[in-house]
């Protein structure tokens, strides 16, 4: 046997279809899955490292109790997201705009909110270092209107 039929060549076009079929505990290094799609599919305590999902679509999909660490996602949208009990720490949040989400109950604590802007927002009980803000806007506005 010559050492020319023992190279491994990788298929770049190959297309393989798994369908009700069990992997459990199974491994994938070094593979190409750009376009894959996945439906109905348990990936119950599944380990990521080194993926790179660049333009990847999640829909309806469940990720109670996932941990997201030293993560890349500029440009990302939340879109119907409940982040509810959720914690965010040592993120980078640069130029993110909240639109309609429901921050109730919420703490930023040790947060550079340099520039922020919020606008139309319910206000009801929020506080900063223990100002109650809607107290504080209506103070405003009172002086304002002399």
């Amino acid at each position: 046997m010559s050492d020319q039929n023992n190279i491994f060549e990788p298929a770049i076009d190959k297309k393989v279809e798994i369908s009700y079929d069990s992997l459990p505990n199974s491994s994938f290094e070094d593979v190409n899955l750009g376009a894959a799609k996945f439906n109905n599919v348990n990936l119950k305590e599944a380990y990521f490292d080194d993926v790179n999902m660049d333009d990847a679509t999640f829909n309806n999909v469940s990720i109670k109790g996932s941990k997201f660490e030293d993560m890349y996602m500029v440009d990302s949208k939340f879109l119907g997201v409940n982040l509810s009990n959720s914690r965010f720490g040592c993120s980078i949040m640069t130029n993110v705009e909240f639109k309609n989400p429901v921050l109730k109950n919420s703490q930023f604590i040790h947060c550079d909110l340099t520039n922020v802007e919020i606008t139309d927002c319910k206000i009801d009980g929020l506080k900063i270092n223990g100002v109650d803000i809607q107290k504080l806007l209506e103070q405003h506005e009172k002086e304002a209107s002399k």
